[in-house]
């Protein structure tokens, strides 16, 4: 999920999310194969047992379902971005007020899950941060729900420059599915130990 994790122009993995795999490699026993995949589907494969874990993720009770998580390794706030011109209108627990409004989030994520238990707006959701800022800045959403090197990612490669108020303060970490720890309970201890070395702020 970009930009904590995707390609540089030499085909590397890099981003913030790579960073923290690494360090944990460098601290624990562990060593990773890494393959990006598309955000949920990677949290599916996890569940299902056949891929070993996913980062850089919120904790949410559905994840902890399946999985463990560990961090906070990022921390993470999450935005409303909305065009200038536009006139927020919050309720009091933040909310954009829901008279036909349209939000954008990344398919998958945790804003997706929070937001989408909310009544009363009509979600777009899309696996792409940068295409759901396009589309906001072609007046087809209302609000887009980000976090903010998610908007800096995108607008370093346009000009742009969009309004954002604070909707939440959600840490990212690394999830490893159960039947991978149950196989290697030492390494609990080993990421655990890890989390202040391996911190990107």
């Amino acid at each position: 999920m970009e930009p904590y994790q995707e390609y540089d122009p030499e085909q590397q993995l890099s981003g913030l999310g790579i960073n923290v795999i690494r360090c944990i490699e460098q601290n624990t026993d562990l060593q990773f194969t890494l393959e990006l995949l598309p955000w949920k589907r990677a949290q599916e494969l996890v569940k299902q047992q056949k891929y070993d874990g996913f980062f850089v993720g919120s904790e949410n009770n559905t994840r902890n379902q399946y999985a463990r998580y560990f961090g906070p390794f990022i921390t993470s706030y999450w935005h409303w971005y909305l065009k200038h011109e536009r006139e927020a209108r919050m309720d009091n627990n933040g909310l954009p007020t829901p008279e036909n409004i349209n939000i954008g989030v990344v398919l998958g994520t945790n804003m997706h899950q929070w937001i989408s238990a909310h009544e009363g707006y009509k979600i777009i959701a899309h696996e792409s941060s940068k295409h759901l800022f396009e589309l906001l800045e072609l007046d087809k959403l209302d609000y887009v729900l980000a976090t903010e090197p998610m908007y800096l990612n995108y607008r370093n490669s346009v000009d742009s420059e969009l309004n954002s108020l604070i909707a939440k303060s959600k840490p990212l970490g690394v999830y490893l599915g159960h039947h991978f720890i149950q196989k290697h309970p030492k390494i609990i201890k080993q990421i655990e130990n890890s989390v202040d070395s391996c911190q990107q702020n």
